[in-house]
């Protein structure tokens, strides 16, 4: 595992600082930042429950709709096991289940990815379902067997639907044989050490040192003046979606091994595939933005995964996401896929819009250290292409002496442009620069790689007396990889757009 990341006193101290001033009215508020290895920064402000006591790092928060990706995962952990297809009807599991039926009479399968990936045309539920949470497994199918309406037609678009992942829980008890919190606490909370998330205030001792305990949640009518305390609704049907509690080092260490799939050097898929785990964290369905976000210019894409919401940023990259509300409690948790950094801030009100906070925390600790979006792991054959070709340009050679050297050329490279034409192109661009720069005052190869989209892909820069040039190579997918683009600019100030020069290559 990478070491702990550092975080300076100046992102501390604004970190620290983040509500001062705040607009937002709740009793208290608790907050992190981490990453892989776990919490690197916490703090607590107000009071958990009302008396007196600030939320230290161990308060349980209730995280309400961010359950949704403990759902997903025991569904993901099932089809592992081959007991499930995500292309699976939900009507051939849950029998009381009608597919919808489209303007000519035929009916259109819902299948559980549709479920998954809030496609399934089934509608928006929140006002109803919050408050519905501790219907019995035998009360939700008799709804379902009356009749569910639908929105729209499965697959076609977005619609965020509770009842979609109590069927969800539904087919998961079936098939695993016992009930859903006690699959997730065997399958997941102990395996991972997850040992202050549950799905019921009962599973936790509510004393301790100061600062433990459990929020307690409230609802305010006059901005805070006053609070009302809002009972714990669950333990039913929408426990499995809706109904967790959880801390900040836990929830760090379910999403710490989340993005792990992402990390090249792991390779756990002990308790589920690191396949599956990157399935929840790409879009599946694209998803209309937030109120709250489309107003960020960074924000180029976002969608719903499996259980998580995704980001596509235009600085940083991936981003998985889940937001959880339930009267008396509010949450946002969110995690960079690259780099296992996240942040994570818990409410004890409803209502409070808590995701703009969160990403903005962890776009100020991305920026302090310089993430890069991606590291792209390049092919042993593009960097030896690449040391080719730098060899050619640096030795003012001819583009073919680059076969020398065992780079291969795809049929189209000199016939796009004849070989004496583009060693003109080279020699002008030489020559543009000053001239290059002798070999001892030339820095490794590995140390002037600048970027790259694809293993098969890189540029990288030679230093020039009076410039620089930028080149750039790509590879052809077949076996023996062949060059099949070439290409030598001056490079300037615009050379590279701010999203491409985020793509680290890793020879």
């Amino acid at each position: 595992m990478a070491p702990a990341t550092e975080l300076s006193p100046d992102v501390i101290a604004r970190l620290s600082s983040w509500f001062d001033g705040t607009e937002l009215v709740s009793p208290s508020l608790s907050y992190a930042v981490f990453d892989r290895n776990g919490v690197l920064f916490h703090h607590g402000v107000g009071e958990f429950q009302l008396d007196g006591r600030a939320p230290g790092e161990k308060t349980i928060y209730r995280i309400a709709s961010m359950s949704k990706s403990f759902c997903i995962a025991a569904v993901l952990v099932l089809r592992d096991r081959g007991l499930l297809s995500l292309d699976d009807r939900v009507s051939e599991l849950v029998p009381q289940f009608l597919d919808p039926v489209d303007d000519t009479g035929v009916a259109q399968p819902v299948t559980l990815r549709m479920l998954m990936s809030n496609s399934s045309g089934l509608p928006e539920d929140n006002g109803w379902a919050d408050h519905e949470l501790a219907l019995s497994r035998e009360d939700f199918l008799a709804v379902v067997d009356a009749g569910l309406g639908f929105a729209g037609l499965p697959g076609v678009g977005f619609q965020y639907s509770n009842v979609g992942f109590w069927l969800l829980g539904v087919i998961v008890e079936d098939l695993a044989g016992q009930g859903f919190e006690q699959f997730a606490r065997e399958t997941f909370l102990e395996p991972l050490g997850l040992t202050s998330t549950g799905y019921k205030p009962a599973d936790f001792a509510d004393d301790g040192e100061p600062g433990d305990g459990i929020a307690h949640g409230y609802t305010s009518y006059d901005k805070g003046a006053s609070w009302v305390s809002r009972p714990v609704v669950g333990g039913g049907i929408g426990a499995c979606a809706a109904s967790m509690f959880s801390t900040p080092p836990d929830i760090a260490r379910w999403s710490g091994w989340l993005s792990s799939a992402f990390d090249p050097a792991n390779t756990d898929d002990a308790i589920l595939s690191r396949a599956s785990r990157r399935e929840m964290q790409r879009i599946h369905t694209v998803a209309p933005g937030a109120a709250d976000r489309t107003a960020s210019p960074t924000l180029e894409a976002q969608g719903y995964g499996l259980g998580l919401y995704v980001e596509h940023d235009v600085r940083f990259g991936r981003f998985a996401q889940h937001s959880g509300g339930l009267p008396g409690w509010s949450s946002n948790m969110r995690w960079h896929l690259e780099s296992g950094l996240g942040a994570v801030v818990f409410g004890n009100t409803n209502g409070l819009k808590l995701s703009v906070a969160a990403a903005d925390m962890l776009r100020l600790v991305l920026d302090s250290v310089d993430e890069p979006a991606r590291r792209i792991e390049l092919w042993p054959a593009t960097v030896e292409a690449a040391r080719a070709v730098d060899a050619v340009v640096r030795g003012s050679g001819r583009i073919l002496d680059a076969a020398d050297a065992s780079t291969v050329f795809s049929s189209n490279l000199l016939g796009d442009v004849p070989a004496e034409v583009r060693d003109a192109r080279i020699a002008a661009a030489v020559a543009e620069v000053g001239g290059v720069v002798d070999a001892a005052a030339t820095p490794p190869l590995d140390e002037r790689l600048t970027w790259s989209v694809a293993p098969a892909h890189v540029a990288w820069t030679i230093p020039g007396r009076t410039g620089e040039l930028e080149c750039r190579i790509e590879l052809t997918p077949t076996t023996p990889a062949m060059l099949q683009r070439f290409d030598v600019a001056v490079r300037t100030t615009t050379t590279l757009s701010p999203v491409l020069r985020h793509y680290r290559p890793v020879a």
